[in-house]
């Protein structure tokens, strides 16, 4: 599933909706769009739902996964409800991490995994009360650091991900 999962988001960075297929990965259909969210799925069971930030005049594109792990605890034994993958583009601050809001909640802070040429990942699991925020919530903002000095918010609109979580 990693391997899928990355190759799609790889595919959804670079290409917007066309989808990248390789002999090595199955492939994705894309099973519903639920809002601002697609429901792209290997198979019958794997599945993941994604929104693409596109580009504008101010802000580049990123993309936001959500996938549903299954059998995965933390580190105290509890169930993961829900797992990132989020990519933006390259250039950013490093040290800065990555910044989620939920409209005017606090933001959390969630250090960059790694660089690849499409753009910085972070991997991490959705804390249940961040969970919460984002399905009563309207807009999610993507906080990145260009520079120390520097913040740039890329909103992802939260219409339908309650509907695309609830169909994963």
């Amino acid at each position: 599933m990693r391997i899928a999962l990355a190759t799609l988001i790889c595919a959804l960075f670079t290409q917007g909706a066309a989808m990248a297929q390789s002999p090595a990965v199955p492939s994705s259909s894309l099973k519903a769009t639920h809002g601002s969210w697609e429901v792209w799925c290997y198979g019958d069971n794997d599945c993941i739902m994604t929104q693409l930030h596109r580009r504008t005049t101010e802000t580049a594109d990123a993309v936001f996964t959500v996938i549903k792990p299954k059998g995965l605890q933390d580190d105290k034994g509890q169930p993961i409800q829900a797992l990132a993958e989020i990519v933006v583009p390259l250039g950013v601050f490093l040290p800065g991490a990555l910044g989620l809001q939920v409209d005017a909640n606090e933001p959390r802070a969630v250090p960059f995994e790694r660089c690849i040429p499409d753009g910085c990942v972070v991997r991490a699991p959705i804390a249940p009360s961040m969970l919460a925020q984002m399905r009563a919530g309207q807009t999610a903002h993507l906080i990145v650091s260009p520079s120390p000095e520097e913040r740039v918010k890329l909103p992802i609109s939260l219409d339908g991900f309650t509907a695309a979580f609830n169909s994963l």
